[in-house]
């Protein structure tokens, strides 16, 4: 049985980003990539350095222009 590579099935209103030189996300890069996904999609994160998936903790506000994102 053959598994679904999903990545292959996204279909971003902008543009796909893997990272950039200067290691910066913006909030324009994650609405391009997520824009045509449906309200309830669920984000997944990665895992960590032991293997176990990292687990959303917060969004905290740093100042005006900067979104910090928490995993614990």
């Amino acid at each position: 049985m053959t598994k679904t590579n999903y990545n292959h099935l996204h279909k971003a209103s902008g543009t796909m980003i893997s990272g950039s030189p200067d290691g910066y996300l913006t909030v324009k890069d994650i609405r391009d990539a997520i824009a045509a996904l449906p309200d309830d999609a669920e984000v997944i994160f990665g895992t960590c350095e032991h293997g176990e998936p990292l687990q959303f903790g917060r969004f905290k506000m740093r100042n005006p222009n900067l979104l910090q994102i928490e995993f614990g």
